[in-house]
């Protein structure tokens, strides 16, 4: 009669688990809707504002909205994968609500989770992560959750979505002036190429960004040292 009651209580544990995970999981994919088309508007814009600016000349101040998009680019990637994670989850629900040993899991079910957790700690803006991450500690424990955002050895974390979030890879990003005129995109090449908007030549322009970029990556390299030197002292 123990065991029985004991089936029933787990049955019915793991009946809330599998549906506030769903719940969850849904509202997050609405979510990720919603960023990215906020991210993609903000794309679109800054790729006008640097067709302007590389039309009138004002080529030191394409850095800065270069640099953003390109960020923005990178959290629109984020959040598509995310997005995969999330679905691959919903998709494989079944083996989660039956399991509660991690290490017996399919491996793709396992990979999933551990990018929704790694994400949950370095992407504030989607609500939703930190509730699933918890559900999955919960669930699977301390212990795997640590190995997840502490990228500790052994741990099955994508390395996809571990070098789309990784801070030091955007800090250290260089914005060469190819990228500039990339961001642009071929729909405004045009407009960089015209003789009527501009005398320049498109090698002209691209030197100049070059040096525009040097200067850039000049004074932010001084101001890391100095900042580097002030903590020091």
């Amino acid at each position: 009669m123990l065991v029985f009651f004991t089936n029933v209580v787990v049955s019915v544990r793991s009946s809330r688990w599998r549906k506030e995970c769903k719940h969850h999981l849904q509202n997050q994919l609405c979510s990720i809707r919603v960023h990215r088309k906020r991210r993609m508007s903000m794309i679109r814009q800054s790729r006008s504002d640097i067709a302007q600016l590389l039309r009138d000349g004002r080529l030191s101040e394409t850095l800065p909205k270069a640099k953003q998009s390109y960020e923005d680019d990178r959290r629109i990637r984020a959040y598509d994968y995310v997005e995969y994670l999330c679905k691959s989850i919903l998709e494989n629900l079944s083996p989660l609500t039956r399991q509660s040993d991690v290490n017996l899991l399919p491996g793709e079910t396992k990979e999933a989770m551990a990018g929704l957790i790694f994400a949950a700690s370095r992407m504030g803006e989607l609500k939703e992560l930190p509730h699933i991450r918890s559900l999955f500690f919960e669930r699977f424990g301390r212990e795997f959750d640590k190995e997840c955002v502490d990228l500790r050895r052994g741990n099955v974390v994508s390395s996809v979505i571990i070098k789309i979030l990784n801070a030091r890879i955007s800090q250290e990003a260089k914005i060469t002036p190819e990228i500039v005129i990339g961001i642009v995109g071929k729909d405004q090449t045009n407009v960089i190429t015209s003789t009527e908007s501009s005398e320049d030549s498109v090698a002209e322009k691209i030197k100049k960004l070059e040096t525009v970029v040097e200067r850039f990556q000049s004074m932010k390299e001084n101001s890391q040292v100095c900042a580097f030197k002030s903590r020091r002292v």
